[in-house]
């Protein structure tokens, strides 16, 4: 009895911290952007102490009080519920930290992707028509700026046209990106906050370590010899795998060549100062960082460095 007290007080203490983070994150401008990252700790907290059974209990209790809210808060508050269940279910299970992180990036894309399903099907909003219809009118603005002020370019027009079809068709990619990074950046700072709080949690690999499989530059070449190989219609699932498979793996790459910039400084024992600017200064330089990344993962140039210090 005793037990089931303290379940139902701590669960009742974390609902209410859950509402009070996702009022805050939704509703209140700047402070918002910084408590929306901690929202899913009441439930991650709760699953790292009690069972799943209790635990689920608890998260659908905590989106349903939500309601109370408005209507608003129900999709974050689904979100940012199965988020925290997850991450301290798969923490709680013994599970790697790269297989929370996968597990939330994955669970955010669903989310995500079904909200987006709901507000189309339910609510008649659809959020990519309306992007292509600010562009639109972003393009008739230019041209008519242009207009005002000389000779328009005879294919400006298609120009942008070319643009808006080039980030129609990118939106996939960015969604899923985007996505993995907002499930990443939830793990990492989630828990560090319970280890803080006195709960065992994996460790990622340092940053530096990181690898990516020399299939991934096979893949590459194969995405990169596609526009020779055959004809790809524009609006087509051919160009649309095309575009967004580039788009993915160069940001892989990406993270790549960072990863190896780091793990140069560190070798060499260069001060965190420098690592932090050379990082910023690979993310402006961005397209020789991905070459650098290409040439880490295929070529592996890490040996090259420890083989110098050797000699």
């Amino acid at each position: 009895m005793q037990d089931n007290a303290r379940k139902i007080t701590y669960g009742a203490m974390m609902i209410a911290m859950f509402a009070i983070l996702l009022a805050i994150s939704v509703y209140v401008p700047l402070l918002g952007n910084i408590t929306l990252f901690f929202t899913p700790l009441p439930f991650i907290l709760y699953r790292l102490r009690y069972d799943r059974g209790p635990s689920i209990f608890v998260m659908l209790t905590g989106v349903v009080v939500s309601l109370l809210g408005g209507m608003a808060l129900f999709p974050f508050a689904v979100l940012f519920g199965v988020l925290g269940f997850v991450i301290g279910d798969t923490i709680k299970s013994g599970k790697s930290k790269l297989y929370t992180f996968m597990a939330a990036g994955l669970t955010t894309l669903v989310i995500a992707i079904l909200t987006y399903a709901a507000t189309v099907l339910l609510l008649g909003i659809n959020v990519i028509d309306e992007l292509i219809k600010g562009m639109r009118e972003s393009q008739e603005t230019t041209i008519a700026f242009m207009e005002r002020f000389g000779e328009v370019p005879e294919d400006i027009t298609k120009q942008l046209d070319g643009m808006i079809q080039s980030t129609l068709m990118a939106i996939p990619s960015a969604f899923i990106i985007a996505s993995f990074s907002f499930g990443f950046i939830i793990v990492l700072l989630n828990t560090v906050i319970a280890k803080r709080l006195g709960y065992a949690t994996p460790r990622f690999q340092p940053f530096r370590a990181m690898k990516l499989p020399h299939v991934t530059v096979w893949c590459y070449l194969i995405i990169l010899l596609l526009p020779l190989l055959t004809t790809m219609e524009e609006g087509s699932t051919l160009a649309l795998t095309y575009v967004n498979a580039s788009i993915i793996l160069r940001f892989l790459f990406l993270l790549q060549g960072i990863s190896f910039i780091h793990y140069y400084m560190f070798e060499m024992k260069l001060p965190k100062w420098g690592m932090i600017l050379s990082t910023i200064l690979a993310i402006l330089l961005s397209p020789f960082t991905t070459i650098l990344g290409i040439l880490d993962t295929g070529v592996n140039l890490r040996a090259w460095i420890g083989k110098n210090k050797s000699n």
